[in-house]
């Protein structure tokens, strides 16, 4: 298996254009909501990934080929994670799917669809009903946005004395 760490991964992709092997989990442009904010350690707040406007009942597409990881309800939501190699996995919730774990899909193929939480979910847009898309490398939460386009480069600002 190819080794690949999250420097090259960051230096490669986020800021050049959007890796032609990555997508937004859907067909169409969505609006996105919340940004991903990294967390200061392990167990600190933050946002382990990006929300999307949608509509329950929207189809969700592979981000990326991979093979169903897991695709199940946890706690109190529907969640379809996706194995892609190289230690990446994507996560979309509030999602469902009829896939089994283990099916091969593809970049753009329907994998799900957007599905209601039960009551007790914390949605995580005060106004829209949104679906959270997450990004591991080796277990470490990394943007999405770093695959499939979005993140804006550093900007040194000068700073005056005085």
């Amino acid at each position: 298996m190819l080794k690949i760490s999250l420097i090259s991964i960051l230096a490669l992709v986020s800021l050049g254009p959007p890796n032609p092997g990555w997508q937004i989990p859907f067909d169409s442009p969505h609006r996105l909501v919340r940004q991903y904010l990294q967390p200061t350690s392990d167990y600190s707040a933050g946002h382990r990934g990006v929300d999307y406007e949608v509509e329950p009942g929207e189809a969700v597409f592979a981000p990326a080929d991979g093979l169903m990881d897991v695709s199940k309800v946890i706690v109190n939501r529907g969640v379809i994670a996706v194995t892609h190699g190289a230690g990446l996995v994507s996560e979309l919730e509030p999602a469902c799917s009829d896939l089994p774990v283990g099916s091969t899909v593809l970049k753009g193929q329907k994998i799900g669809w957007v599905c209601r939480p039960s009551e007790s979910y914390r949605q995580h847009c005060s106004n829209e009903f949104c679906l959270h898309f997450s990004l591991r490398f080796e277990g470490r939460y990394l943007s999405p946005l770093a695959l499939i386009g979005g993140l804006n480069p550093s900007r040194l600002l000068p700073y005056a004395l005085g």
